[in-house]
């Protein structure tokens, strides 16, 4: 058994024995053989000697979570808010083009008044010529428009189509105006 040592401590448990340690490494040399393959070496690699302290090498792990921490929150704290000035300077910039906007509308809506005004008194000055054209010339349109279909129909040629249908017409003209001509007679029979 363990013998408290002069201050109260018992120093075997600081301590390793011989014994301990040959066991461990007989337990890693049995896991090594389990996953080993032919080109490991038979012996299982011991792990490398630290010499650091363990502060060093707790603080180590500690930088690099900070550093991977910082990496990922990075371009969060590159956004910042608008300032009091950025804020007025961007309302002046928005109340210019709203400004701008506005005269646009307004110089629309003018332009569009006076093209309205203009075709109404269009519209007046042709309503007020129109009933004078209206009273003189209308018998001389019904002349020219009969004129002017008698005068287009002077002009056209009928095609015919075969030799033929040429012949047939021909004879029926012949008799339509003999039949036309003995309906105005009363067909030179008298009745009586």
């Amino acid at each position: 058994m363990a013998v408290p040592a002069a201050g109260g401590v018992d120093l075997s448990r600081k301590f390793v024995s011989e014994t301990v340690i040959e066991e461990k490494r007989k337990q890693i040399q049995e896991e090594w053989e389990k996953v080993r393959k032919p080109e490991d070496p038979e012996e299982a690699p011991e792990e490398e000697y630290n010499g650091r302290s363990l502060f060093e090498r707790l603080q180590e792990q500690k930088d690099k979570k900070q550093e991977e921490y910082d990496e990922q929150f990075k371009f969060k704290n590159m956004v910042k808010g608008l300032d009091e000035d950025e804020s007025h300077f961007l309302d002046e910039v928005s109340r210019q083009q709203s400004l701008v906007e506005k005269q646009r509308r307004d110089e629309e809506q003018h332009e569009l008044k006076e093209y309205r005004s203009a075709l109404k008194k269009l519209a007046s000055s042709e309503s007020r010529k129109e009933p004078e054209r209206r009273v003189g010339p209308r018998p001389a349109e019904v002349k020219t428009s009969h004129l002017s279909q008698a005068h287009l129909l002077a002009g056209a040629v009928k095609r015919r189509s075969s030799s033929q249908s040429s012949d047939n017409s021909k004879k029926q003209k012949v008799e339509e105006s003999a039949a036309w001509i003995g309906g105005q007679t009363g067909g030179g029979r008298r009745c009586g």
